[in-house]
Parts: structure tokens; C-alpha cells; sequence
């Protein structure tokens, strides 16, 4: 059971509910890597902005991987769905929007403001 402190309400994550968040997770790691070993056009093609962008989406794709490999961790071990920094359960809607999120809200909020 989840508890969702600032819904003041209780929500269950049963084992449908885990499976329908893997499958999610790996459609996403599947997406990922495709985008990671999709050959780059050559590069004389592609202006130097053509390139930059190509880099920063590849970047991306390598840290979105990271976030879902993490998940898929965690779902291993046990501890999906549990702030990784406080501990506390991440609402089953957060979970269905960002499956592969770490961090409760207030968490998030706080990792945004160090680091913007």
C-alpha cells in the first residue's frame, strides 16, 4: 500500500499495477537505446548546429537510459516506488506519468533548485 501524504489518502500498487509500469519502463529503455545505436548521418552532412543538437539529444537519450536502468533496478531490488532521497512512497500517479521517477515532489523540488 502507498501512501500518499499530501492526498491524505492510501493507494494500492498491486502486482497488475507493477507489471503495467515494467512493461512501460522497458518500452522506454527499448526507445533509448534505439535512439543511442541509430547510425548518425555522415557528418559532413550535417551543419555544425545539426551536430550540436545531435549531441545534446544523444546526451539526453544517455541519461534518460540511466533513470530508466535505475528504475528497472530498483523494481529488482524491491525499492520502486520509494523516494530514493527520503524514503517516502511516490503516489501511483507519479509513477504512471514518470515511471521511472526517484524522487517524491517535494525531493524533485528541491534537486530542481540546486541544480538550475
Amino acid at each position: 500500500m502507498i501512501h500518499s501524504p499530501a492526498a491524505g489518502r492510501s493507494i494500492t500498487l498491486t502486482g497488475e499495477h507493477l507489471v503495467m509500469l515494467h512493461d512501460m519502463l522497458e518500452e522506454q529503455r527499448r526507445f533509448r537505446i534505439e535512439q543511442l545505436t541509430e547510425p548518425p548521418p555522415p557528418p559532413r552532412t550535417m551543419s555544425e548546429a545539426e551536430l550540436e543538437v545531435r549531441e545534446t539529444i544523444l546526451h539526453g537519450a544517455q541519461l534518460a537510459l540511466a533513470d530508466v536502468e535505475s528504475a528497472l533496478d530498483r523494481m529488482r531490488h524491491g525499492t520502486y516506488g520509494r523516494c530514493v532521497h527520503c524514503g517516502d512512497q511516490l503516489p501511483s500517479e507519479r509513477l504512471e506519468v514518470v515511471p521511472q521517477a526517484a524522487l517524491c515532489m517535494p525531493c524533485q523540488r528541491r534537486a530542481d533548485v540546486v541544480t538550475h
